[in-house]
């Protein structure tokens, strides 16, 4: 009878795309534990139906002295100008930290903030509270940072993720090829007074 089941769930398998997430909606942004996620540069990949999605990324890690582990930033985004919905441009993007070590985490937290230049009063939002940034009303392009956001986790978690996206309104304004996100990882360690940190962009 096992035997039976497990073939039936593998013809199912072969038959579509099987996956298994865990998901945490938090301040508009979804958190989503992928320790295992591979991130490796211009992924493509297919996700919830939609077309694939080719990305930049990239994948940081310190090991901390004292066989303490290791820390490790991830940064991914969709590549390109963006997609186009009405007069803005959107980016999906994710960012986590992830502790891998036989420690004890008191807490980590993932900090990302975006960058891209633009001109005349346009905006950049990173798709969660309080994120945005305007342009200044001039016709140069200024380099504009939005204020970071962080998200951490203080329950013993090894982890921390947020996924959202970038927008960029109106798209005129907006200097091709000059989006990024930058993420930092950070982690106490119980008792390690000593924070951790290491940094990753894409």
């Amino acid at each position: 009878m096992k035997k039976k089941i497990v073939g039936l769930i593998l013809s199912v398998c072969m038959l579509m795309p099987c996956t298994f997430s865990v998901n945490a909606a938090q301040n508009n942004a979804s958190s989503n534990t992928e320790a295992s996620l591979d991130y490796d540069e211009q992924q493509v990949d297919q996700e919830d139906g939609q077309s694939p999605m080719l990305r930049s990324s990239q994948s940081k890690s310190y090991k901390i002295p004292g066989d303490k582990g290791t820390l490790t930033s991830n940064a991914w985004r969709t590549t390109g100008n963006g997609t186009e919905s009405g007069n803005t441009l959107q980016w999906d993007y994710q960012v986590s930290a992830v502790y891998a070590g036989s420690k004890s985490v008191e807490s980590i937290r993932t900090t990302w903030k975006g960058q891209a230049s633009l001109r005349s009063s346009a905006t950049f939002n990173l798709g969660v509270n309080q994120s945005g940034v305007v342009a200044g009303a001039g016709s140069s392009w200024q380099t504009v940072t939005t204020p970071e956001k962080y998200w951490e986790n203080d329950n013993g978690s090894k982890e921390s993720s947020v996924r959202s996206n970038m927008v960029i309104s109106p798209k005129k304004d907006y200097r091709a090829d000059t989006i990024s996100i930058i993420n930092t990882a950070r982690v106490y360690l119980k008792g390690d007074a000593k924070p951790y940190t290491i940094t990753a962009g894409a």
